[in-house]
């Protein structure tokens, strides 16, 4: 009886010092956000849309820190709900997704970094994000120094898997940040690797719902690019400018699916005042050209899934979950210019804040696009596509009261006066010129 004690013993030993050996710390963070919003925004006379909704949206994540050099991460989300609907009992809430999971260590005596798993994957940006990638993925990266002034970021992204092997859609990245005293310059390139039956129906889910705007489904993509860069210069602080360009591709063996377009993207901020810090800011991609059956390429840069967004209204940006209009960031909106400028962190009291948007934009897009029928496979969306002779004037005033350092209570105010080309009411469409949004809520991040 004693042995068995004894070995009872000394498994336990063995088996707590083994657990002790192999625990890891463990990290939680998240944000608990809740938001009131009464909004108008969809631009018509007819809209049934709720005025008055209440969101919710849980987000928790856990790092498992087994050293400096390792950790895995499990980042879990419950939301964005709305009150009201089903489930009704917060306790019954179904829509738990995976955020991220994924594995991050560096490789043994180096500083060479590398990611397993899903987490998130933006291409390099300066001005509003990247307009092209920016959200959670399945992916494989590997970044870190090559030398003190030059660094990289490579890795393969499974962007897209319908039913085999033949149908999938994989993006290999690349990067090579360069930086110095005062200007920093990162140039990228995205190169997709195509299945043989990858196909512009395919494609509709891995470019963020948008595709060519003339394609049928079975038009086979043949190949899928982007390159760009991103600049910033600060050698001249308080001034700071910043800038991206960037370009993308798609070819299919049907001229209706092809794509090409541009964006580019500068901001001049100053940020010598304790007051406030002004930022003047423009944007430009490109738009459809319209010309229908003599010319089926569509003018607009394909995007993957992006968290692009200047001001807080209609290019999104907002500090909450559904207080914008390019919340869905389907690539609708594409074909656009856009000037204006931000008072960001006016503060006069402690631990009160403002920021002022005000905001000019107008459509790049032929209103032709309304003949050919494009809006047939939802690509050109009214309310957030604009045509040549559509435009906007956005003003936004946001103030945050951190009432503890983990809590915040927000108010955003957005309006927005439109100008609709007719061609919008030809196609049946009661257009409307007013947008408005008012947003309060509390974020409690730890």
């Amino acid at each position: 009886m004693k042995r068995l004690v004894l070995l009872a013993v000394l498994a336990a030993f063995v088996f707590g010092t083994a657990a002790t050996a192999s625990a890891a710390d463990i990290k939680a963070t998240g944000a608990y956000v809740f938001e009131f919003v009464w909004k108008d925004q969809s631009f018509q006379d007819s809209s049934n849309d709720s005025k008055f909704d209440v969101y919710q949206r849980l987000r928790t994540k856990f790092e498992f820190v087994a050293n400096e050099n390792l950790k895995g991460v499990l980042y879990t989300e419950a939301g964005t709900s709305t009150w009201g609907e089903d489930p009704k009992n917060g306790s019954d809430i179904t829509n738990w997704t995976l955020k991220a999971g994924y594995i991050d260590f560096n490789w043994p005596g180096t500083q060479q970094n590398i990611k397993v798993g899903h987490f998130g994957v933006a291409l390099p940006a300066a001005v509003g994000g990247s307009i092209i990638q920016d959200d959670e993925t399945p992916a494989v990266m590997l970044s870190g120094p090559i030398t003190d002034n030059v660094s990289y970021m490579a890795g393969w992204i499974r962007s897209d898997k319908a039913e085999t092997d033949e149908d999938t859609m994989d993006l290999w990245v690349g990067a090579l940040p360069v930086t110095f005293d005062g200007v920093s310059l990162t140039p990228f390139v995205a190169v997709a690797g195509l299945g043989d039956n990858y196909t512009a129906g395919d494609a509709s889910s891995a470019l963020s719902g948008l595709g060519a705007t003339n394609a049928t489904s079975s038009a086979k993509v043949d190949s899928a690019w982007w390159a760009g860069v991103a600049f910033e210069l600060t050698m001249f602080d308080p001034f700071v400018f910043k800038a991206d360009v960037n370009y993308g591709k798609l070819d299919a063996d049907e001229d209706s699916a092809d794509m090409s377009g541009w964006y580019a993207a500068a901001s001049l901020a100053y940020t010598g005042w304790d007051l406030m810090t002004p930022e003047l800011f423009f944007a430009y991609t490109s738009g459809e050209d319209g010309n229908g059956t003599s010319d089926l390429e569509s003018e607009r840069m394909p995007i993957l899934s992006n968290d692009w967004a200047l001001g807080s209204f209609f290019f999104g940006g907002d500090w909450g979950l559904e207080g914008s209009i390019d919340s869905e960031n389907d690539g609708s909106g594409m074909g656009f210019w856009v000037v204006g400028l931000s008072l960001k962190d006016i503060s006069f009291f402690e631990g009160l804040k403002h920021t002022v948007h005000v905001l000019y934009a107008q459509g790049t897009n032929d209103e032709s696009i309304l003949d050919a029928g494009y809006t047939g496979n939802n690509s050109v969306k009214f309310g957030k596509t604009l045509l040549e002779d559509d435009s906007i004037v956005e003003i936004d005033l946001n103030t945050e009261y951190t009432i503890y350092d983990e809590l915040t209570a927000y108010v955003e105010l957005g309006w927005i006066s439109a100008d609709w080309d007719s061609k919008w009411e030809d196609a049946g469409i009661d257009t409307e010129d007013e947008a408005y949004k008012v947003s309060m809520g509390l974020a409690y991040e730890f």
